[in-house]
């Protein structure tokens, strides 16, 4: 089937002078995709003769059976996972799946997938056509129309750029730098991705793009930060612009746009055998919308800061962040390692670390019964109650998630450091009960075994005692109830004390340095002048 679809497009070629050059068939392509995880081995592809490492513009899955048919798919899956990571700019991929002589076409995004019936390639003349009419298709049609985003305005030898209206209501046009600082994987869901990019001819100032696809009901997180951003709230990206992108006028989302108003929602679904972690989430399609979000604010991801101080002086503004945040308003709900920056080059204080992400923020206190019942965050940082749902997410839900951030990078960063198997890495895996009670063990019982598990940067004795005590804390059966102010003030005080602690042993440390400096200063002078006395004996008696 392969040789026999080269042959097709060789031939193809050659009728249709019209045939983008660029693009071109590969069997089994031996570039894989870069920048991704592993490795897959594809059947085929329709890629581009320029990038052919990482634009794959179709992918083909082949089986040698109809009956492989849902095998077929979930291994196009797999390859339409890395493109996604690949290829920032998609909003969508058509893939193909070739089981014996049955073909089918999909397309996936950032609601699912959907894809056409089965056709039978050798039943009828007509059934072969549609096939080339396909492949052709796919060969001459523009980019768009594969899934790439056209709001992005890409020009041979120039830079990328995106077109938006400032604030004083003029165009203004951002150069974005080319490789993400931030891709979430996966296929389903928000598909955030993050760029830094600057006004056209001003290097000097900075912004960050974050484009991501929202449930069309979900509150626009643009409009949270432009009223966050003028309450002046300390320790929190700055806004500058917000839009649902549009297409040729049109909101670009999934139902209209992507899959262009199809019927989809009577056919029937195609299902594996994995179970999913809530049986009780029903499997809906959610229409999302595309938006983007661009901060006046730049930094670093708090786990590459260097030092324990530094560490604890970020997460204290960004404890301060999330104060001042729910005192304008809104509850964050998804405290983790990628929504807490570090900009060390800013000059302002408030500007040295700051929260991002407000995508699952809410007001607070909440009105809401569905938001009662709500249970948002990361997995992996997220509280002992939210994993059991025993209470409404509440301030002290975030708290303790910022603990967890804390425990996950002393024992994860810095990466080359870190050469021990973490217990964990594997809480992703576990449901969420279990996770529960692993939490609280570690929290109430034995926070000891965390600290032995840190990296050499972090293994201090006042690091250690600021996690004893903020673990302690934190297992107190009767937090919940506790005025969130309070806590707040406790848990900060917990972080100075340390901060004082270390700074104070730093300051000690240099002046060691300084003395054994001094000390060697001494000696190497004492040498030099030992060595000048020799010499002028050794010269008189010479002479």
């Amino acid at each position: 089937m392969l040789n026999w679809i080269t042959s097709f497009v060789t031939q193809l070629k050659i009728q249709h002078k019209d045939v983008r050059c660029s693009r071109t068939w590969r069997n089994r392509p031996v570039t894989y995709l870069k920048g991704v995880d592993g490795k897959r081995d594809m059947d085929g592809a329709i890629i581009s003769w320029n990038e052919a490492s990482q634009d794959v513009l179709v992918p083909f899955e082949l089986k040698p059976e109809e009956t492989l048919a849902s095998v077929a798919l979930m291994d196009l899956s797999q390859y339409v996972y890395e493109i996604f990571k690949a290829q920032p700019t998609r909003s969508f991929v058509v893939g193909v799946t070739l089981c014996g002589t049955w073909m089918q076409v999909w397309q996936f995004d950032r609601s699912g997938v959907i894809g056409s019936k089965p056709l039978d390639l050798k039943a009828s003349r007509e059934n072969l056509k549609k096939f080339f009419a396909l492949i052709l298709g796919f060969f001459k049609c523009n980019k768009q129309l594969l899934g790439f985003d056209p709001s992005f305005i890409e020009a041979k030898d120039h830079p990328t750029v995106i077109r938006i209206k400032s604030q004083n209501g003029r165009d203004q046009k951002l150069e974005i730098d080319p490789n993400p600082v931030f891709r979430a994987s996966g296929i389903c869901g928000r598909g955030t991705t993050c760029w830094k990019a600057h006004p056209s001819g001003n290097k000097s100032q900075k912004f960050l793009i974050k484009d991501s696809w929202q449930p069309k009901e979900h509150p626009e997180e643009g409009q949270m930060l432009r009223e966050v951003t003028e309450k002046k709230v300390r320790h929190m990206a700055r806004y500058h612009h917000h839009e649902n992108v549009h297409v040729d006028g049109k909101i670009v989302d999934i139902q209209s746009h992507v899959r262009r108003r199809a019927a989809f929602q009577n056919c029937e679904k195609v299902t594996n055998k994995e179970e999913p972690e809530d049986p009780n989430v029903e499997n809906t399609f959610i229409n999302r919308v595309h938006r983007r979000l661009i901060l006046k604010d730049v930094g670093k991801p708090i786990w590459t800061v260097g030092s324990p101080l530094r560490l604890l002086e970020a997460l204290e503004g960004c404890m301060i962040g999330h104060q001042d945040l729910l005192q304008a308003g809104y509850l964050h709900r998804d405290i983790s390692i990628n929504n807490l920056l570090v900009n060390d080059q800013a000059e302002d204080p408030n500007r040295k670390s700051f929260l991002i992400d407000l995508d699952m923020a809410i007001r607070y206190p909440m009105t809401k019964d569905e938001d009662f019942r709500a249970r948002y965050g990361t997995k992996v940082f997220m509280s002992e109650n939210l994993l059991v749902g025993t209470y409404a997410h509440a301030p002290v839900d975030d708290l303790e998630s910022f603990f967890w951030v804390l425990i996950w990078i002393c024992i994860h960063y810095p990466e080359d450091q870190s050469n021990v198997i973490s217990p964990l890495a594997s809480w992703h895996a576990h449901n969420s009960k279990d996770l529960a009670g692993i939490k609280r063990r570690l929290l109430s019982e034995e926070p000891q075994e965390l600290t032995g598990l840190f990296t050499a940067q972090y293994r201090t004795q006042h690091l250690f005692d600021c996690v004893i005590k903020f673990a302690q804390l934190m297992s107190d059966r009767g937090i919940r109830s506790r005025d969130d102010t309070e806590l707040y003030n406790a848990i900060l005080e917990i972080l100075r004390q340390a901060q004082g602690k270390l700074r104070q042993q730093e300051k000690l440390r240099r002046k060691e340095e300084k003395k054994s400096c001094s000390e060697k200063k001494r000696k190497i002078d004492a040498e030099q002048k030992s060595c000048g006395r020799k010499k002028r004996k050794s010269t008189k008696a010479q002479s």
